[in-house]
């Protein structure tokens, strides 16, 4: 072994997603406040991840979730009037049609099953 890190298509089509993501849409929230105090729990499971947010002082229908194909974005009221938002980017792709969420008692629970990989049969003579 040459000691040499490998990339193919996949890496490569990854790193421009994320570079592009935090040049236009991590720098550019539009009047959105992005706070780290907002205490968060991901955990990572062999079929999909878990995040466990405190928000305890909103309300179910004032929460917005936002996923995208390696990102969830949630956006909650503070006590100020102003949003808060905290930002998950996970290492595998994550299946978006099928992320759910809850809440309850000041808890934000969303699971957010991890994109399976999809085998085809080779055709030919």
């Amino acid at each position: 072994m040459d000691g040499k890190r490998r990339f193919g298509p996949l890496d490569f089509a990854r790193a421009f997603d994320e570079f592009f993501d935090e040049l236009l849409i991590d720098r550019w929230h539009c009047g959105v406040e992005v706070r780290e105090s907002t205490r968060a729990q991901v955990t990572d499971l062999p079929d999909r991840y878990e995040l466990h947010m405190a928000v305890p002082s909103a309300h179910a229908q004032q929460i917005e979730i936002e996923v995208a194909d390696l990102r969830i974005a949630v956006r909650v009221p503070d006590d100020a009037g102003t949003a808060v938002e905290r930002a998950f980017t996970f290492a595998e792709s994550i299946d978006r049609d099928t992320t759910n969420a809850h809440w309850a008692d000041g808890v934000l629970t969303i699971g957010v099953p991890k994109r399976k990989a999809r085998r085809i049969k080779l055709s030919g003579t």
